[in-house]
């Protein structure tokens, strides 16, 4: 078994976190379906959050996925099922963790964004280049575990702040995936284009 260095194990954390702070932006505006709410989002909630609560997600697979992500990076974090709505009911989870927890994630994705959308002063190495890579692949798994599955081969994903969408376009181009975004009332529509074959 190899030995894993205090710098790999330092960027797998900046990993997990820059992954959660995609998580928790990408709450209430992915899919266009209200499938996840953040605190101090723009969408009105059916019931007040109490104290602790990070983000709200209508899937337990990206609430899930949060709680996992903050426990790598350090925090104590937990999941908690409740059920809304009156004619129209719905299951809604939260993600419960500590006080600290918001400013980690504002931390890694500062650095992420930076990471992904900076111009270097100077040629990266292999190990940077690897890891930016990682953080692409991280912002994609995670815009897309809020999303939900997509009906086709070409999900439309919309995002609220151009931040975010500007990440996922620079992370997509890193991984070859050819996006294309436009303005909509609200935010950004992003489109993954299917792939097209050399005839």
């Amino acid at each position: 078994m190899g030995i894993v260095s205090s710098g790999e194990r330092y960027r797998a954390l900046t990993v997990a976190a820059f992954e959660a702070a995609v998580l928790v932006r990408c709450t209430g505006v992915c899919g266009g379906g209200g499938r996840a709410r953040a605190l101090g989002g723009a969408r009105a909630r059916p019931v007040p959050a109490p104290s602790g609560v990070l983000a709200e997600f209508n899937r337990a697979v990206a609430a899930h996925r949060l709680a996992e992500l903050l426990s790598a990076a350090g925090r104590e974090a937990s999941v908690h099922r409740y059920t809304a709505g009156n004619r129209h009911r719905y299951e809604i989870f939260r993600v419960f963790t500590d006080a600290d927890a918001a400013a980690l994630l504002n931390r890694a994705w500062a650095q992420g964004y930076l990471d992904l959308c900076g111009a270097p002063a100077e040629p990266r190495s292999t190990r940077q280049v690897r890891h930016s890579k990682q953080l692409a692949e991280a912002a994609w798994r995670g815009v897309l575990m809020v999303s939900g599955p997509a009906r086709n081969g070409s999900p439309g994903l919309r995002v609220a702040d151009l931040d975010t969408a500007t990440v996922l376009i620079r992370a997509g181009r890193m991984m070859h995936l050819p996006v294309r975004m436009s303005t909509r009332p609200g935010g950004q529509l992003l489109l993954v284009m299917p792939e097209t074959t050399a005839a």
